[in-house]
């Protein structure tokens, strides 16, 4: 410092200007300066020094407090820029009112003394509360970690305030002006620093005072409302209104009339606000239910247009050729609602009027006049209980209502099977077992409908004329989804019809029982929602899975196991659907060797499955060292037991990596010929010449003889052994055989060969030798040219000797017994004549 300090001095002093703009004389200012000790430079600064006067004070260095200084002002800077990102008070100052407003409103509802609970009231109120709460808690972590970060701040801030940088100072502050600023500059940054993080702080509490209050609103409704949940549960079973045969009085100022508009008004706002809230999904179903049924149009038209065979494949489909926006809507409307908030019964309802609307056109295209007005009139009771379903009070007026809806409903469901008939043998089973449901939960809605039991009653029986239905949607919904299917698979321009159509019927079996699936866990979730046994379901289920339970010292639950099982059969389903998908590509691409996938399958299949299994393993929280466990228990049974499954195992890994075979080609192993179909983990499949499949393991592919046909390419040499009289033209033999081989699907190069083969016993034989260049036709070539070449021979009168042999008979045993039975019957004819001659008389 003192080298830095001589050297600034004589800087200024050889420019002769004043150093610090004093006055004296500047060797006087010069000397001043550096008759001061390094030490005697920092001074206590009287009006900073602490109040205890025990505080011993160690004077600090110069350099240290000018380290100090510039490090609490980076840090100070640094803490400025922090607090420069305050929380966004505009969402604050939006969603704290809406959400108060919420709480009032339902405050509100809930104390009317005209209100009285049902269960779709109690269940939107549960929702709304779940929703706003969920608000709530995000709003109160916001401010949370905003309060935390300030907490942080001000701890560094006080860091600054607490140090004995700002009690010391320069003794002559015209020695280092620009220090001084600093420490000056620096104080005013921490004043600001402080005033700032109190207004933050003080604006944060605020805040989480606010979300506070409406916490504990929250949670007092809550309270609330489960309380009435409890008592709606514990009455549902009991008498609510007189039995219908006696006079009663409905206790509500309101009509049937206003409560059905105020319901569909505030319904309505509900959907409006989801499909606003959700806006970006909104456009996104909307975009794809229309660029699909656009796209599926064009198809339909492309494939009666260009194909072939276009009317037969359009012939094949029902629904897609005169409806395909109404059938692609069907196909695509339950997979969209995945993209909204699905708990909201509002928008349920919404989709479910959409594809009752777009059944109804295809019910009314496709199915007999009569049978589309008892649809209709099922529809519109539908609609009645579905608007009923959405009512946010008890409306005992409706009860005369529901009671001549559900009579006309089982009326028409009785009456089914005599006014519904149908090609299909699965939809009339199908519509017996929904007729059944649907005729008990109706049934039984009236009976608890006449005694009284009137919320019983009302959900019984729109669970079962919206099951009904809906299930008549879904249903509709899997055959939609298979037609697009098909239409998908026809519009391929390299595929043969007929051959797509028997892929098709393949590929249906498969992908049908999981759209079937889908559908009946929408059937499910939904009839559970309207029998208000969703939540006790849920909570059962959940209970059921969640608990631990123990074998030996090991614990487990059934949510584990159940996870660990399911994703190993996805996985197990997805190895195997990719082989199947797999063959069938490579069938199509059966001349093009290089273009098939083949034996690799084996290896995605494995990687597949392995995959599947560590990510059960994973998400089903197993140790590994139990799978270790495992994996040496298994090594022991592979020891003893399963040499034979692991061999066609590893052979099957040797297969995928040398690829000797692939699905498609024509092999010989052992005594088994045919083409090769599926090469599996532990076995091959081979589809013989004969149309059987036979099962070859792997190990024996690798242990015998293999020949393959179309290794390299599909050409295959036919061999013919033709033999001719020795009396014949040879010249003209060979002549008219090589006319007959003069066709175009015998190969040129290499040229077929005549050659004379041997002199046997009875004819000269000819070896014919001829190429062709697909070996999946040589059976009908060799036919062809054996045919051309015997009718070639008979015109010419070329002999093809056959072997003779004379038989001579020496005796014959049954002509001895003939002629001594003859002479028997002459002796007798002389022996009595007159008796002969009488029996003459009478035949």
């Amino acid at each position: 410092m003192k080298k830095f300090l001589s050297v600034l001095f004589t800087f200024f002093i050889s420019l002769q200007l004043p150093v610090f703009g004093q006055n004296s004389n500047l060797e006087q200012k010069v000397d001043s300066l550096l008759s001061f000790s390094k030490d005697s430079l920092v001074v206590l600064d009287p009006s900073q020094r602490r109040s205890a006067s025990d505080t011993v004070y160690i004077t600090p260095s110069l350099e240290e407090l000018i380290s100090k200084s510039r490090r609490y002002t980076f840090l100070a800077n640094e803490i400025m820029l922090d607090l420069q990102e305050p929380l966004d008070t505009a969402q604050f100052n939006s969603e704290i009112p809406a959400m108060n407003e919420t709480l009032e409103s339902l405050r509100e509802r809930t104390n009317s003394p005209n209100t009285k609970f049902n269960f779709r009231y109690i269940n939107a109120l549960i929702r709304i509360l779940e929703t706003t709460d969920e608000k709530n808690i995000s709003l109160d972590k916001i401010v949370q970690e905003r309060l935390d970060r300030l907490g942080v701040l001000d701890s560094l801030l006080m860091t600054i305030k607490r140090d004995d940088l700002f009690i010391y100072k320069i003794k002559d502050t015209l020695l280092l002006p620009m220090y001084s600023g600093e420490i000056q500059n620096l104080k005013k940054t921490v004043y600001a620093i402080d005033s700032t993080l109190y207004r933050q702080e003080l604006q944060a509490a605020r805040y989480q005072s606010m979300l506070s209050t409406i916490s504990m609103g929250l949670a007092e409704l809550k309270r609330y409302v489960e309380t009435n949940k409890t008592i709606l549960e514990k009455n549902l079973f009991k008498k609510e209104i007189n039995y219908i045969w006696e006079s009663y009085s409905i206790p509500s100022p309101k009509s049937i009339l206003d409560i059905t508009f105020d319901s569909l008004r505030l319904n309505f706002l509900f959907l409006k606000n989801q499909l606003s809230e959700s806006l970006v999904a909104s456009i996104a179903a909307l975009l794809i239910l229309i660029i699909a049924s656009v796209i599926i149009r064009q198809t339909v038209r492309r494939i009666e247009r260009d194909k072939e065979y276009g009317k037969i494949i359009i012939g094949r489909i029902k629904y897609l050729d005169e409806t395909p926006i109404a059938t692609t809507a069907i196909a695509l409307l339950p997979l969209v609602f995945f993209l909204f908030d699905t708990s909201s019964i509002t928008l349920l309802t919404f989709f479910i009027y959409l594809q009752v609307f777009f059944s109804s056109i295809l019910i009314y295209r496709y199915f007999p006049r009569h049978t589309f007005i008892r649809w209709m009139v099922l529809v519109v009771i539908f609609i009645f209980f579905t608007i009923s379903n959405l009512y946010w009070e008890i409306a005992y007026q409706e009860r005369l209502y529901f009671e001549i809806g559900g009579l006309i409903f089982i009326s028409i469901l009785w009456n089914l099977p005599k006014n519904f008939t149908s090609e299909d043998p699965k939809e009339i089973d199908f519509l017996k077992k929904l007729r059944f449901v649907t005729l008990i939960l109706l049934t039984l809605g009236l009976i608890a409908n006449i005694f009284g039991r009137y919320s019983l009653a009302k959900i019984l029986s729109v669970s079962g004329a919206v099951g009904f239905i809906h299930a008549i949607t879904l249903y509709l919904f899997t055959k939609a989804v298979m037609e697009i299917i098909y239409v998908a698979l026809e519009n391929k321009k390299e595929s043969d019809s007929f051959t797509s159509y028997l892929d098709f019927k393949s590929i249906q079996k498969r992908i049908r029982g999981f759209f079937l699936f889908l559908a009946g866990l929408f059937w499910i979730t939904i009839m559970l929602a309207n029998l208000v046994l969703s939540d006790f379901v849920y909570e059962g289920i959940m209970k059921f899975l969640v608990e631990e339970r123990f074998l030996g010292a090991t614990s487990f639950t059934f949510k584990s196991v159940l996870l660990f099982g399911a994703l190993i059969y996805v996985a197990f389903i997805l190895s195997n659907n990719i082989a199947y998908f797999a063959t069938i590509k490579d069938q199509q691409q059966a001349s093009n060797r290089t273009k098939r996938l083949g034996s690799s399958v084996l290896l995605i299949r494995l990687g597949v499955f392995i995959i599947g299994f560590f990510i059960a393993a994973t998400a089903a929280n197993i140790p590994l060292d139990n799978i270790t466990i495992v994996l040496g228990a298994l090594s022991v049974g592979i020891g003893f037991g399963l040499q034979t499954i692991i061999n066609n195992l590893v052979s099957g890994i040797i297969l995928a990596f040398e690829r000797p075979i692939q699905i498609g080609d024509d092999i010989e192993v052992g005594s088994l010929t045919g083409k090769v179909k599926e090469v599996g983990i532990r076995a091959s499949k081979i589809q013989g010449y004969d149309g059987s499949e036979i099962i070859v393991p792997n190990g024996d592919l690798l242990s015998q003889h293999l020949i393959n046909w179309t290794l390299s390419d599909k050409r295959r040499r036919v061999e013919l052994l033709i033999g001719v009289a020795y009396s014949s033209d040879m010249a003209m033999v060979e002549s008219l055989i090589q006319e007959a081989l003069d066709q175009d699907t015998i190969s040129k190069t290499p040229a077929p060969r005549i050659l004379m083969q041997t002199f046997g016993d009875n004819s000269v034989d000819f070896r014919v030798l001829f190429w062709v260049d697909d070996m999946d036709t040589w059976l009908q070539v060799r036919h062809q040219v054996m045919s051309a070449i015997y009718a070639s021979f008979l015109e010419n009168g070329i002999e093809i000797p056959f072997p003779k042999r004379d038989v001579y008979l020496k005796s014959l045993p049954e002509l001895k017994v003939a002629k001594e039975s003859d002479s028997k019957k002459k002796m007798n004819t002389i022996k009595n004549p007159l008796k002969s001659d009488s029996e003459d008389n009478l035949h």
